[in-house]
């Protein structure tokens, strides 16, 4: 399969999965609790912490039910699918809904014209001791390790993007550049390959992705930390949601 051929299969997959029925343009909300009993919009019973990692859903349906949510258990009521989201020591009660308007509004992801002039070559530099500061479009912070940093060169002038692991152990970028709020979406991701044994690499920005957040604001990204953040416009990759009528 060609460059361009491989490219439009991969974007072919991300819309598929944007807007599949329980993608990420179907989150509704995402409700944290606590250990009393409380009501969630769109759902019914109340909700709470079970206090063993878990969520406790009770009062449901006629008869009283409850249910125990932990992990990765799903739980569908009607066309809602409910799921537990972890965040350090709080846990999340989120709302996947397929009639959510922006999800039956979806009809794909914009981007630019896949350019093999934007993958850039560029030398790995491994830093297992080192850390970086994350924070998230709500304010809070975490430390992550930093796998590594990439060197390489944009626009003739050199250049680094500071890159992590993800559950998966790929590599991994969330990145700012100068089309974002006006061509692009406000930050975007970006997968990275292994580097060689050489450290050797290829950063194809191409491939640059939006975040979960550009499809619902119900989730919670991370921002770009300082150091992957560039002046020069980097025109490659996905741009932004369309959104029919």
């Amino acid at each position: 399969m060609g460059f361009e051929d491989d490219w439009r299969a991969w974007h072919t997959a991300r819309e598929r999965y944007a807007g599949a029925e329980y993608g990420p343009a179907s989150l509704e909300s995402t409700n944290w609790l606590i250990t009393i009993p409380s009501a969630v919009d769109g759902i019914p019973g109340l909700w709470a912490l079970t206090g063993d990692g878990g969520i406790r859903g009770s009062e449901l349906g006629l008869e009283g039910a409850t249910v125990a949510l932990h992990g990765a258990d799903t739980l569908r009521l009607g066309r809602r699918e409910l799921r537990v989201f972890p965040r350090d020591e709080l846990l999340a009660l989120r709302v996947f809904n397929p009639a959510r308007p922006q999800r039956e509004r979806f009809s794909g992801i914009d981007t630019y014209r896949p350019d093999e002039g934007w993958r850039v070559p560029a030398e790995f530099e491994s830093t297992p001791d080192e850390t970086v500061t994350f924070t998230s479009v709500d304010g809070r912070q975490h430390q992550s390790p930093i796998a590594g940093r990439l060197r390489f060169t944009l626009r003739g002038k050199e250049q680094q993007l500071t890159v992590t692991r993800n559950s998966a152990g790929a590599l991994n970028a969330v990145f700012g550049d100068g089309t974002n709020g006006h061509e692009t979406y406000r930050f975007r991701f970006l997968p990275v390959d292994e580097p060689a044994a050489d450290g050797s690499a290829v950063i194809d920005f191409n491939r640059a992705y939006l975040p979960p957040c550009a499809f619902s604001d119900q989730f919670i990204c991370p921002l770009p930390p300082d150091a992957n953040r560039f002046s020069a416009p980097i025109r490659a990759g996905e741009r932004a949601v369309v959104l029919g009528r």
